[in-house]
C-alpha cells in the first residue's frame, strides 16, 4: 500500500506533462498541428485520465481490504470467545460429572429409568430399529443391585485426564482416540461411564452423527447407572433428527418424556417434536 502515494505523484507528474505538452502543441496555430503532434497529445491526455482511474480503483480496493480485515477479527475473536466457552462448559460439566459419580454408585439403576418397563414399539427403518433399542434399552433393564465400581487407581485418574485435556482443547480426534482406549484399559473404571457421554459429545459436536448415535447407545446399554441417560437418549433423537430419521427420532424423543417426565430433557424433547410434527404436517 505504500506506492499508492507514488502513483498519485505519478499520475500528477504525467498529467503536468500532458499538460505542458498540450500548451506547447497550443502555441502553435491548429491548421500547423501535425498528425503526430495531435495523436501525442490525445496519448498523454489519455494516459493521465487511465492512472487517475487506476489511482481511485486502487483506494477503493485499500478500502475494501481494510473494511474485510476488520471483519476477519471481529470474526476470529468471536470464534476465541466461542471456543472459550466451549471449554469453560466441558469444564464445568466434568467438574459436576464427577462430583455426581462420586456421590452415585455407577452400577446402580436410576429409579426414573427402572419406573418404565414397557418394550418400545419398533420404528420403521434400519436406523429406526437402533433408535427404538435406544429408547427402550434403559427402561426394560430391571432395578440391579450391583456394587459400586472401584475408587479410581492413579493411573485411571491420569489415563482419563489425558483424554479430557484434548477434549477440553477441542482437539476432538485425538480426544476420541484417547477416550477409546481409556475404555479398552478400564471399562469398569470408575470414569467409564463419564468417558463413553465424553465419546458421544465428541462425535456430536464434529457432526458425526452415526457415531454419535452408537457411543450414546453404549452409554445407555452399559451403564444404567449414569446421571447423563436422558441427555444420552435426547442426543440421540437430535442426531437421528439431523440424519432426517424424524420417525426414529420421533420414536426416541416420546420414549425419553415418558421416562424421565418433568426434566430439562423431556422439555427439551418436547420442542423438538413439535417441530418434527410441524414440518410433516402431523
Amino acid at each position: 500500500m505504500q506506492t499508492l502515494p507514488r502513483i498519485i505523484a505519478l499520475c500528477v507528474l504525467l498529467g503536468l506533462t500532458g499538460t505542458a505538452s498540450a500548451a506547447e502543441s497550443a502555441d502553435k496555430p491548429a491548421a500547423k498541428l501535425s498528425l503526430e503532434d495531435r495523436m501525442t497529445r490525445m496519448e498523454n491526455m489519455l494516459s493521465s485520465q487511465g492512472l487517475v482511474d487506476i489511482v481511485l480503483k486502487l483506494e477503493s480496493l485499500q478500502n475494501e481490504v481494510q473494511r474485510l480485515r476488520g471483519e476477519i477479527e471481529v470474526q476470529h475473536h468471536t470464534l476465541e470467545e466461542l471456543k472459550k466457552r466451549q471449554r469453560d462448559l466441558y469444564v464445568d460439566l466434568d467438574r459436576r460429572l464427577l462430583q455426581l459419580e462420586r456421590n452415585t454408585p455407577v452400577g446402580s439403576s436410576s429409579p426414573s429409568v427402572a419406573a418404565e418397563a414397557a418394550p418400545a414399539g419398533s420404528a420403521g427403518g434400519a436406523a429406526a430399529g437402533t433408535v427404538a433399542a435406544a429408547g427402550s434399552q434403559p427402561a426394560s433393564k430391571p432395578a440391579s443391585k450391583t456394587k459400586p465400581a472401584p475408587p479410581a487407581s492413579k493411573t485411571e485418574q491420569q489415563a482419563y485426564q489425558a483424554a479430557f485435556d484434548q477434549l477440553r482443547e477441542l482437539r476432538y480426534d485425538k480426544a476420541t482416540e484417547l477416550f477409546r482406549d481409556f475404555l479398552n484399559k478400564y471399562p469398569k473404571g470408575r470414569y467409564a461411564h463419564i468417558a463413553q457421554y465424553w465419546l458421544g459429545e465428541a462425535n456430536y459436536a464434529q457432526r458425526k452423527f452415526d457415531e454419535a448415535i452408537r457411543d450414546y447407545q453404549g452409554l445407555i446399554d452399559n451403564y444404567p447407572g449414569s446421571p447423563k441417560l436422558a441427555e444420552a437418549m435426547l442426543k440421540i433423537g437430535y442426531s437421528q433428527y439431523e440424519l432426517k430419521n424424524f420417525a426414529g427420532a420421533q420414536e426416541t424423543l416420546e420414549r425419553l418424556i415418558r421416562t424421565y417426565p418433568g426434566t430439562t430433557e423431556a422439555g427439551q424433547a418436547q420442542n423438538l417434536l413439535q417441530k418434527i410434527r410441524m414440518s410433516s404436517g402431523n
